[in-house]
């Protein structure tokens, strides 16, 4: 534990800077793009599609983009020969898009690196703009900005802008790399600007240790105005209201179909959600969204089954922090409860070695605690007894408010040692957490080649082809097993019609 609490503080404290020859990039890391001749060139396009509906991919270089010698090969950043010299048109926004030919794994490249060199004389004199996001071409989850840098890349030379990914989601649904040179920005609209850029990839960290696989991460969305003013439909007020309304205008992040709900009397619950992040002590946080815990709605957030046949070492880690305006004495009680349930059994508490919040002793010996600051903290999964956990495919989470005052949680992140390499298992059957359930009129299946549904006497009675909605209207009510397969797996649940 303390070799893995070591290694991720180590992670985090690079931040920007980097620890390995910037130039090189290893067997362990996956280079993206490099223009190197020798069919290195990446297809770099304006766009991602030639029709509105998302059918024909762009296949066309974009003409904003040719190869170019290096300005000065004998820059320690750079030693490449030729590079991709890019001319950004002066007027309004412009992109470049770089389809990835790999699924990413996050948790063995956590460092994102793009090395760029704006052209002196012919950049803004302020200093180059930077902004890179991680997509989906069908916009099946949320975009992802990994790298932001505001008007601090000098011209003239070469600089390797690098971010900290691990506890994003590692996910093959990630498949384009988007790349904003100042947009928006006035001075370099005004005329015609240009850059080299080169070797944009993700690396490995220097020890070459594998961090902790993601499992999921949930940030709890971005700012949206409806939701915070309390002006969508079944709020109570703002900030505050149920989940299924929080969950349609895209709150959560991960893809996790969280119910809220009050255990004791099985009930719908508040679901308290302000789309505005807190400062924090850690690096890699998103800034975006937070959960709100408080003994006041008797609120559970929970998971349904996530299948983690192939992790050991399950972890669920997130920022915890306090809003206090006066430090009175609940707020170093201050805790969240969490609790799991393995394979379908009763949930319990599990509970965290971490230090909640940053205590600050005075010359008197009084302690008083940081607030409006998020803390990292982690719950190791273990079973009632306090054992580590063995032999698990799947379990569910249940957070709810736990001690002390109200309480907030961003960046909840949960991650496992993998035990499967990706590419070598064959496809599998896992627990699939069917939406919604019951149903009534239809169940998503998001990116299903085939789902078929039969009754409990292995009877089929619907299939589907090559859809990510399938209705059920026909059938009678009661229960039925849906399998689900996908280009990576085969799923399997339970689904109860009514």
């Amino acid at each position: 534990m303390k070799r893995k609490i070591f290694t991720f503080l180590l992670c985090c404290a690079v931040g920007f800077t980097y620890a390995q020859d910037a130039t090189v990039f290893g067997t362990k890391d996956v280079l993206i793009a490099d223009f190197e001749e020798g069919g290195k060139t990446p297809l770099v396009t304006d766009g991602l599609w030639v029709d509105g509906l998302m059918t024909i991919p762009n296949s066309t270089q974009s003409l904003d983009l040719k190869l170019g010698d290096n300005p000065n090969p004998e820059s320690a950043k750079n030693t490449s020969l030729i590079v991709g010299d890019y001319t950004r048109p002066a007027g309004g926004w412009r992109s470049l898009y770089i389809r990835l030919d790999k699924s990413v794994d996050f948790a063995k490249t956590p460092y994102f690196q793009f090395l760029i060199n704006p052209v002196l004389g012919k950049s803004p004199v302020k200093g180059t703009t930077l902004r890179v996001w991680l997509k989906n071409d069908k916009d099946e989850i949320p975009s992802m900005e990994i790298l932001s840098q505001w008007g601090d890349i000098p011209q003239g030379q070469w600089t390797a802008a690098t971010s900290f990914l691990v506890k994003h989601k590692s996910s093959a649904k990630y498949n384009v790399i988007e790349i904003q040179i100042n947009n928006g920005d006035s001075t370099a609209n005004a005329g015609d600007t240009e850059y080299y850029i080169d070797q944009i990839g993700f690396k490995a960290p220097a020890d070459g240790v594998a961090l902790a696989s993601t499992i999921f991460n949930e940030n709890f969305g971005g700012y949206n105005a409806n939701w915070s003013n309390g002006k969508v439909y079944r709020q109570i007020g703002w900030e505050k209201g149920y989940i299924a309304q929080f969950d349609s205008i895209g709150g959560f992040s991960s893809g996790i179909h969280f119910t809220c709900k009050n255990v004791a009397v099985d009930t719908a619950s508040i679901l308290w959600v302000r789309e505005w992040g807190m400062g924090t002590f850690y690096d890699g946080y998103s800034g975006a969204g937070r959960l709100g815990l408080t003994p006041k709605y008797k609120s559970s957030l929970e998971s349904g089954p996530i299948a983690v046949k192939d992790y050991t070492d399950l972890q669920l880690s997130f920022g915890f922090g306090t809003q206090q305006f006066w430090n009175d004495g609940d707020i170093a009680k201050a805790r969240p409860k969490v609790e799991i349930s393995v394979d379908g059994g009763g949930f319990y508490e599990v509970y965290s070695p971490s230090e909640f919040l940053l205590g600050i002793v005075d010359s008197l010996g009084n302690t008083t605690y940081q607030d409006q600051k998020f803390k990292w903290v982690e719950y190791p999964f273990t079973t009632i007894d306090g054992s580590p956990l063995s032999s698990v495919n799947t379990v569910n989470i249940r957070m709810s408010y736990g001690a002390g005052c109200e309480s907030w949680v961003d960046d909840m992140w949960f991650a496992g040692k993998k035990t499967v390499q990706d590419g070598v298992s064959n496809p599998k059957s896992e627990a699939f957490s069917i939406y919604p359930n019951p149903a009534t009129k239809y169940i998503l299946t998001p990116s299903a080649q085939k789902v078929t549904i039969t009754d409990l006497n292995g009877r089929i009675v619907n299939e589907a082809f090559n859809s990510d909605k399938v209705d059920v209207c026909s059938l009678a009510n009661g229960a039925y097993i849906v399998k689900v397969k996908t280009v990576d797996s085969t799923k399997v649940g339970k689904l109860i019609k009514i």
